[in-house]
């Protein structure tokens, strides 16, 4: 008897959700569209529970050079195995794993007074600036870029 997945509710990162094997409809083609328009800034505007942050994670997901805690860099492709994005063409694939990604959500702004909004959201940015703080030791940013990288 095959195995049902469970539904993803409530489940908001892709890895999760691939990890853990819940039910998922393929999105992943969001990623060639995206490509494809080339726009500087991409906005994600739907309703609550439409799947926001989902996308984002996903986007993530596939986009970012993530480094491991012991310096190597992860492979994330094993989460997009039998995805539609890998049947796309190598032009979408090479840009897997390739740029920092600075994932942030306004979920943790929910907060009941102006400062503690604020507070979350600085330490949301904070943490992504820690995450990609091997920047520092490559040559990606110039010297005077590397000036302005206040950790």
């Amino acid at each position: 008897m095959k195995r049902k997945r469970p539904i993803p509710i409530g489940v908001e990162f892709y890895k999760q959700m691939i990890e853990d094997g819940y039910y998922y409809i393929d999105k992943t083609l969001l990623i060639k569209d995206i490509l494809e328009q080339k726009s500087i800034v991409t906005l994600f505007t739907r309703p609550r529970r439409f799947g926001k942050t989902l996308a984002q994670s996903m986007l993530k997901t596939f986009f970012e050079k993530e480094m491991l805690p012991d310096g190597t860099v992860a492979d994330n492709s094993v989460y997009f195995q039998g995805k539609k994005i890998m049947a796309a063409g190598e032009e979408y694939i090479k840009h897997m794993g390739q740029y920092p990604v600075i994932f942030l959500s306004l979920k943790s702004a929910k907060q009941p007074a102006l400062w503690t909004a604020s507070e979350k959201l600085q330490e949301e940015l904070i943490k992504e600036y820690r995450r990609h703080s091997y920047i520092m030791e490559g040559d990606l940013l110039l010297p005077s870029e590397k000036k302005n990288f206040f950790l």
